[in-house]
């Protein structure tokens, strides 16, 4: 029970940072997706558009900590909060996220579309009520992998937080003693989510 209560703290703490990163990274990864899936096609700013968000998505979590760091380092009071956490982990997450939205706009059958337009609806119109809710168990899936992603990251946020009191499940773990209880705890917590976040993903895939 002693090791019990911080771990359960810290996984409250874990949960509330990972749904905010999330959230931030939502609107511009839904954006991005659907500019690539719908707008952009074959050009070359589109082509361009995903190596960079596949090079991005290949980088460690670290850079983005690193970068996270250097780009806070002008706003006052944000460097060590959770509000900086979450934006590094929304940054890492948007280029992931953005590359899925658009995978799963591109698997809405193109008859549906084809047939809103036929009927009069705008571009705007079949987007909105006929591709994004068609797409929406993918979208919802890729999100659901994104908490994960923020819930198991470590290193970004030590480059932003690393004394933050608002610690969650990841930095209790890397701060506390291998052989403790605490540790064995925290280690289960993270496993426990691991398995769930990523099995409610690939089922909503």
């Amino acid at each position: 029970p002693a090791a019990l209560r911080p771990a359960l703290a810290a996984l409250a703490r874990s949960l509330r940072l990972a749904a905010l990163a999330t959230a931030l990274a939502l609107p511009p990864g839904l954006a991005l997706g659907l500019w690539l899936a719908r707008v952009a096609g074959t050009s070359r700013l589109a082509a361009a558009l995903r190596a960079a968000l596949d090079a991005a998505a290949a980088l460690p979590g670290v850079v983005f900590g690193l970068a996270g760091w250097a780009l806070l380092a002008a706003a006052a009071g944000l460097r060590g909060t959770t509000a900086a956490m979450a934006i590094v982990l929304a940054l890492l997450n948007l280029p992931w996220l953005s590359s899925r939205v658009e995978r799963a706009l591109r698997a809405v059958p193109v008859e549906l579309e084809e047939a809103s337009l036929a009927l009069g609806a705008s571009h705007v119109q079949t987007i909105l009520r006929v591709s994004l809710p068609h797409a929406a168990r993918g979208v919802l899936g890729a999100l659901v992998l994104c908490l994960g992603r923020s819930l198991a990251e470590c290193a970004p946020l030590l480059c932003v937080a690393p004394a933050t009191a608002e610690a969650p499940l990841t930095m209790a773990l890397w701060r506390a003693p291998t052989d403790s209880p605490g540790a064995a705890v925290s280690a289960a917590f993270l496993a426990l989510l691991a398995v769930a976040t990523t099995a409610a993903g690939r089922r909503l895939r």
